[in-house]
This record gives structure tokens, sequence and C-alpha cells, in this order.
């Protein structure tokens, strides 16, 4: 599953994808989920990241 800590920002912009989906072509929409889940990935690269730094308890 992935940490609500990455998707939260993002479920405004997808929820409202959804609802306007209409109004996009599919195309258009698998161009902005596209991004949508490249911005997922760099956050979650990002907190791994800052993970590994941080010296083991």
């Amino acid at each position: 599953m992935i940490d609500p800590r990455l998707t939260s920002q993002y479920e405004d912009e997808i929820l409202e994808l959804i609802d306007n989906q209409d109004e996009f072509t599919r195309s258009d929409l698998q161009g902005v989920v596209t991004v949508l889940v490249n911005k997922i990935m760099q956050a979650g690269h990002e907190i791994l990241s800052e993970q590994e730094k941080q010296p083991e308890k």
C-alpha cells in the first residue's frame, strides 16, 4: 500500500479529475495521471532518501 504521506496532497486533485472526467479527453486524463504518478513517485523517492540518511536507532 502506498504511504498516505505520499498521496494525501494529491487526493483533491485526483478526486477533482474523477468528478470532471467528462470535460477531458482520454489522452488529457492520461497525461494528468502520468504527471500525478510521477509526482507521487518523486515524493516517495525523497522520503526514502531522507530515511537512508538518518542513522539507525
